[in-house]
């Protein structure tokens, strides 16, 4: 499994160029590597996660790229506090490499999802935060 150094912080998730395949091959791609990551994922919800997340066209992978592919992991496994306390730990992890005070909008996620996993609220959607 490749892993990807984001600023400091290992991610054992594969992010492949896909920007020259067509929608059905990107799809299966991203799932492909969500499921790689996180076995407990079903098909149905990594794809699921995949179909929100746009094209990678370029070789250098950001860390809004990686927390966008976590945060919709997320979303579509809101269903299953297991599978996404898990992959916040991951979400967490990278956050840590963010200065506090760059206004990115997965910073201002934490509490809507710490407030989910807490029973006090439904997940929050990211369009809500923006």
């Amino acid at each position: 499994m490749d892993k990807l150094l984001v600023e400091g912080v290992e991610v054992n998730m594969k992010f492949e160029y896909n920007g020259n395949l067509l929608e059905d091959e990107r799809i299966n791609l991203v799932a492909s590597e969500i499921i790689a990551k996180y076995p407990q994922v079903s098909i149905e919800k990594a794809k699921e996660a995949a179909m929100l997340e746009g094209k990678i066209s370029t070789v250098i992978k950001t860390v809004n790229d990686e927390l966008n592919r976590l945060y919709n992991i997320m979303l579509v496994n809101s269903n299953n506090k297991n599978i996404v306390s898990l992959v916040y730990k991951d979400f967490l992890n990278i956050l840590r490499t963010i200065d506090e005070n760059d206004n990115n909008i997965y910073i201002n996620l934490v509490n809507g999802i710490n407030d989910y996993l807490q029973n006090y609220s439904d997940f929050p959607f990211l369009s809500d935060y923006q």
